[in-house]
């Protein structure tokens, strides 16, 4: 396998569509498997959650189940309605009868924390009147690692490793060589992408978020710019998919709101300045693989908001390559944002996100426009190097050792601790 089908098959392995906010998916698609294993009725159902999975939960819409929100609510509605051949998109179909079934089996539900875990896990357990089943997620939200039936299960040591392993064996001239040469199925595939993510906005739009943007247009307060354009664009998108409105979105590893990140500022600079569609996708092609190459370091989920320092980045380079920028100037763009926004913190999933993301998008597009006019932040902070390997170390450095107490202590804020 050549060094360009290895990628993409990377990015194949972290870029799906999916219906509804990922972490509330991966439980439901869990506990779904779960049910369908199991023999027989529902006695009870036990679920164990790793703090950062358990945050991006407590407070997100869920697709098909109006007013709820929770984690026990995403394994009510994963046993109850959930289709698990649909993969990411197990929430992409949910009636109101399957709603209502969801409710009535609540009271059997009980989630805790398993802070033992480091990495995304979810641990399910159901009981029948003849038969368990144990289901277990471990480090992506659809890596159903182990189904097991019986009484007594074993303690279950989570393995390291990721699909995206491999790209620490790549560098930004391979990302370069990738996005020149891909071929056209590939960009058919980021097209998909693309126009999905697009959908969504529109329809955030129409939400309360774009009409709040359209009332301060009139009153001449939110002006007419491409930076601002971008804010607009990628906001009202995470806005629709953190309400729960049922359009998939196309995720980047593991995140929906991530994917909106990525695809939508490309799409709309590329867009705005007449940018040929090829050179849009071939666009997106090169932010997919630097996307991977930052969250590498920085895990699948963190206390930091990737939607500023991973994803958004990675669609900022994305936005200089589609330009004709030179490498230079991606590591000058990589400086300005891990210089300014690596503050961001994730504070779980909601509606508020929609801010961060429209914030982060805004940033990460004038910084790629001003590297491609010769600025960035030289030095200072956690940036100190032109070589990018050691930014993303930096990275994951604060995200994983500098602020690994951070989690709990907003988890504790989140469940009035």
């Amino acid at each position: 396998m050549d060094r360009n089908t290895k990628l993409m098959t990377m990015i194949k392995s972290v870029v799906v569509p999916a219906t509804g906010c990922t972490e509330p998916v991966a439980i439901a698609l869990n506990a779904s498997k779960a049910r369908a294993e199991l023999k027989g009725e529902l006695k009870s159902a036990k679920v164990k959650l790793d703090i950062c999975l358990l945050k991006n939960a407590m407070g997100v819409a869920i697709p098909g189940f109006e007013g709820a929100r929770g984690a026990a609510e995403c394994v009510a509605v994963g046993i109850a309605a959930g289709n698990f051949d649909a993969g990411m998109n197990v929430l992409g179909n949910i009636t109101p009868e399957g709603a209502e079934e969801a409710r009535k089996i609540l009271p059997l539900i009980e989630v805790k924390l398993d802070g033992t875990r480091t990495g995304l896990y979810i641990e399910t357990i159901l009981e029948s009147d003849e038969d368990c089943v144990r289901v277990i997620t471990s480090g992506g939200h659809d890596n159903i690692v182990s189904v097991e039936h019986g009484t007594d299960f074993a303690h279950f040591e989570t393995a390291g490793g990721s699909a995206i392993d491999d790209i620490v064996n790549y560098n930004l001239e391979d990302f370069k060589a990738f996005a020149d040469t891909v071929d056209q199925e590939a960009l058919d595939f980021f097209k998909e992408g693309l126009e999905m993510n697009m959908a969504i906005s529109e329809a955030g739009q129409k939400l309360a978020m774009g009409q709040c943007y359209e009332r301060l247009a009139a009153k001449s307060l939110f002006g007419n710019s491409l930076i601002l354009d971008v804010q607009k664009v990628t906001s009202c998108a995470s806005y629709a998919r953190m309400s729960g409105y049922p359009l998939p979105v196309m995720t980047v590893t593991g995140s929906g709101n991530q994917g909106i990140s990525l695809f939508l500022p490309i799409g709309v600079v590329g867009k705005a300045l007449n940018v040929p569609e090829e050179k849009i996708l071939r666009g997106i092609a090169f932010a997919q693989a630097m996307n991977m190459f930052i969250k590498h370091d920085v895990g699948t989920l963190s206390c930091l908001c990737s939607c500023s320092i991973s994803a958004g980045l990675a669609g900022a380079c994305g936005i200089i390559y589609m330009l004709d920028g030179s490498l230079e100037q991606v590591v000058a763009c990589m400086k300005s944002v891990l210089g300014s926004a690596t503050g961001v913190i994730c504070d779980g999933a909601k509606e508020g996100c929609a801010n961060k993301v429209g914030l982060s998008c805004s940033n990460t597009t004038l910084s790629a426009l001003m590297a491609l006019e010769g600025f960035s932040i030289e030095a200072g902070g956690i940036v100190g190097t032109n070589e990018p390997g050691q930014l993303t170390k930096n990275l994951g450095r604060v995200a994983n050792v500098g602020m690994k107490d951070a989690n709990a202590t907003i988890v504790d804020i989140m469940m009035g601790k």
